[in-house]
């Protein structure tokens, strides 16, 4: 237990010269001296040694199985592969937490070499400050009937220490551990969380930057410093949102763009906020306007980080996602840490409010101001919808026992809206903020991109069928976007391509709008003739039940008999081609080989084999509980994504069980005269748009942490 031990003692120590540490930079803060700095900025990296000695005992008895320690014990088994072991170490609450201080100890070794004064004492004292409540939440310290903070460290025994075997037996270590959520044993899940997390840790930056300008009264030049930084955050955010939400897609039979974890959901507030941020900073830098939007939202990125933590971290989520982690008895430290940002930020607000609000003039509405102003409440108004129904579970429990999360109506209905005014405000504030027009010259301006969004609306019309007037009005907003950002890209290349980081992302969340839409009203189920056909007959009304009522459900299922192919949706050819026990990465996991052999169309004689997997997840006393793997074909028009939804070794399994369990004399084995799958397959068109989307994105994203970084020391200028 010694190397449990030492990490317990660097972690205490560390919290120590984190104290000390805040007061340093405090004295520094007030009257700036050298030998200070220096002194304390050695206290800062001594801190980040001691977690970073922490973080290698912790993958050590991670590496080395030792299920004496309880986190060992409930994130991994011994038989868990050599990088699920690796990544259990952000796995757990407590590990991800000590990822998270890592990366806020490398960011404040950056900030000591690029901030200069007079920001660098109060940028690296709540940078520290935001380290100190982090590390307090691994501290494990217990005084009295008061915990602070749950330990990595912690053996069985302190983590059941009123367990029976523990009173017969203290030294008690479990044979092997619980291992890791099935769910989670993706290699997405593996690079999603360090990626989120060193988005959490940028995000930080810009509320230091916020904090030091309101402190020492300085409300222009902090942007300069924070932008590249918040765009950074933002792309990290963005990049880890694209993985969990694709690992939702190939692991959770996602259904949807709303279908995904709860936990996911939460991941995107700080980036809508944070965007919404950036577009007020680029005010801000452009005449010196928006000093509210830009403090404020920099403060509320930073709070919904800690938000989407304390939903994870809670256990308030725990029933509702698979990746929530139980209560460690962090509720109250997660909300005293967001009520002491929100508390210091918005009390020095009003304390600088004469400063902030005093050359603030009223601006006309065709005015880069108000429209880039307008674009970025929008954003916020879509973070603020998602808040409140990921937050349903917390909010319901106001009104009854046992709330339920709303349905992915909730989410179309109130984003839908604001995205299409988004998209529409998009284009005429890249007109107005390059270039000042008057109302008719602007509108002579916008003819060109509503003629071409219009062409291509209705050409879609005709193509889609489209008669509904809200997926019109959705689609001419997307073109519309497409088109007029596109016209500006155009122009800025042949001036400045450094410019066009902002223009970029725009086009991007246009390609984006159009992917969603056609991918999600568009995606067919793939089945064969007899079941169109019943399908037909169920939506007339022309099927009945035996007791004489009308079935209302369809079916959405394609059940294939070993070697007999079937004509599918008058396109494909799927034959199941049986199923094999080759490479289980758990036990009990097959995968079954279906050939896809496309027979008409635009690639008429392609083929390709899917290999979707099912495996056994946990059993109760009354049957087996079964879990899948989704096998998707991507293509540049469709997707073809497919799932078993149930077989007969399925089925000869649950039977087998089920006669183990009434009688346990008889023989297990029970025979099966065929063989069988059961399929979920969907054909989803245009998904390639949602990545064209994703990746112009990132492109424009990244063309503006480049242009802003290359541009810190410099004066405030035009920006995208």
């Amino acid at each position: 237990m010694m190397a449990g031990i030492i990490g317990k003692l660097c972690i205490s120590i560390s919290f120590l010269i984190g104290v000390g540490t805040f007061a340093g930079y405090f004295r520094y803060s007030l009257k700036p001296t050298q030998k200070v700095l220096q002194l304390t900025n050695i206290l800062f990296s001594l801190k980040g040694i001691l977690l970073l000695i922490a973080s290698a005992i912790l993958i050590q008895l991670l590496l080395t199985h030792d299920f004496s320690y309880y986190y060992v014990y409930n994130y991994t088994s011994s038989n868990l592969e050599f990088r699920y072991l690796i990544s259990a170490f952000w796995g757990g609450q407590e590990g991800s937490f000590l990822l998270w201080l890592l990366f806020g100890e490398l960011i404040g070794l950056g900030l000591m070499k690029w901030v200069d004064e007079p920001y660098r004492g109060p940028v690296l004292l709540f940078t520290t400050l935001n380290q100190v409540f982090l590390i307090s939440m691994i501290l494990g310290l217990n005084i009295g009937d008061i915990s602070i903070g749950a330990s990595p460290f912690r053996s069985i025994a302190e983590a059941f220490p009123d367990a029976p075997f523990i009173a017969s037996n203290p030294d008690f270590v479990p044979p092997d551990g619980k291992g890791l959520n099935d769910l989670l044993k993706s290699p997405w899940m593996m690079i999603h969380p360090p990626i989120l997390f060193l988005g959490f840790s940028m995000m930080a930056v810009p509320y230091c930057f916020a904090m030091a300008s309101l402190w020492k009264g300085e409300f222009q030049a902090w942007i300069s410093h924070a932008l590249p930084w918040t765009v950074a955050a933002n792309l990290s955010l963005f990049i880890a949102i694209f993985l969990g939400g694709y690992w939702a897609y190939v692991t959770l039979s996602f259904g949807g763009y709303w279908a995904w974890d709860p936990v996911e959901n939460a991941s995107i507030i700080p980036w809508f906020i944070g965007t919404a941020g950036i577009h007020f900073m680029f005010i801000q830098k452009k005449n010196g306007s928006s000093k509210i939007g830009s403090l404020s939202f920099a403060i509320l990125a930073f709070v919904a980080v800690l938000y989407e933590s304390f939903l994870t971290r809670s256990g308030i989520l725990g029933d509702a996602s698979v990746h929530s982690f139980t209560d460690l008895g962090l509720y109250n430290q997660l909300l005293l840490f967001m009520l002491v940002i929100l508390g210091t930020g918005f009390g020095l607000m009003v304390w600088r409010r004469k400063f902030l609000i005093s050359d603030e003039k009223e601006t006309p509405v065709l005015s880069r101001e108000f429209l880039v102003s307008s674009g970025a409440i929008l954003l916020f108004l879509i973070g603020l919808v998602i808040t409140i129904g990921t937050s349903s579970p917390i909010l319901g429990r106001l009104f009854i026992d046992n709330p339920t999360p709303p349905e992915i109506n909730f989410y179309n209905e109130w984003t839908m809206p604001l995205a299409i005014i988004a998209a529409l405000l998009t284009v005429v504030a890249q007109y107005v903020f390059w270039n000042k027009y008057q109302t008719e010259k602007l509108t002579g301006e916008l003819i060109l991109p509503s003629i071409l969004a219009a062409t291509c609306t209705a050409l879609v019309m005709i193509i889609g069928h489209i008669a509904s007037l809200y997926y019109i009005v959705y689609l001419f907003s997307a073109f519309f976007a497409l088109a007029g950002n596109s016209i500006i890209l155009f122009r800025l290349a042949r001036k400045n391509v450094l410019v066009l980081g902002g223009t970029m992302s725009h086009i991007g969340f246009s390609l984006l709008l159009l992917g969603i839409l056609a991918s999600s009203a568009y995606q067919k189920n793939l089945l064969d003739r007899k079941t169109h056909e019943y399908n037909k007959n169920v939506l007339d009304g022309k099927v009945f039940d035996d007791e004489g009522f009308p079935i209302r459900e369809s079916v959405q299922f394609l059940q294939l008999k070993l070697n007999e192919p079937k004509l599918v949706n008058y396109k494909y050819q799927i034959t199941y081609l049986g199923h094999a026990f080759s490479d289980q990465a758990r036990p009990g996991q097959h995968e079954y080989q279906i050939l896809v052999e496309e027979i008409s169309g635009d690639e008429k004689g392609r083929s390709f084999t899917l290999f979707p997997e099912v495996y056994p997840m946990s059993s109760s006393a009354a049957s087996i509980n079964w879990s899948v793997d989704v096998d998707v074909h991507a293509g540049w028009k469709n997707d073809v994504y497919m799932y078993v939804a149930g077989s007969a070794y399925v089925e000869q399994k649950n039977r087998e069980f089920q006669n183990r369990q009434s009688n346990p004399h008889l023989p297990s084995v029970v025979a099966t005269n065929d063989d069988w799958v059961l399929l979920v397959a969907t054909e989803k068109p245009f998904v390639s748009l949602v990545w064209a989307g994703i990746f112009t994105l990132m492109a424009g994203f990244s063309l503006s942490i480049f242009r802003h970084w290359n541009r810190l020391k410099s004066a405030p200028d035009s920006t995208e």
